[in-house]
């Protein structure tokens, strides 16, 4: 029933802020933009994965958390913070399970990068 992508949509105090932050701190690709319209998608590595954003006032972020899924996570932490991304605590691993990095985006939306251990 359920095919393999997924997509979220967010609103967005500053269309231009957000899509800087998600391409150029986190590697992210436009895969389209409407600057009449203040919306813009954009994807990860994996064209499947979308979020889309809306520029609307007020914005009030949700306490949904988006996580992304990486490789080694010690790598990508210390990549993203070479490109200013501040994490919200140091990397925390629940025990042969997985490891968590949280951080936020421009308007205070929770993110994070995991690691299976």
């Amino acid at each position: 029933m359920f095919k393999t992508g997924i997509a979220f949509h967010y609103n967005v105090s500053n269309i231009e802020r957000t899509i800087a932050f998600y391409t150029e701190k986190l590697g992210f690709c436009i895969h389209d933009y409407n600057a009449d319209l203040r919306q813009a998608r954009l994807y990860t590595n994996n064209k499947d994965c979308l979020i889309g954003f809306a520029e609307m006032q007020p914005v009030i972020p949700s306490s949904t958390c988006i996580t992304f899924e990486v490789d080694d996570i010690e790598q990508a932490v210390q990549i993203f913070q070479s490109k200013g991304v501040h994490f919200n605590s140091e990397i925390v691993e629940v025990p042969n399970t997985v490891k968590l990095a949280p951080f936020s985006d421009p308007d205070g939306y929770s993110l994070m990068l995991y690691a299976q251990v």
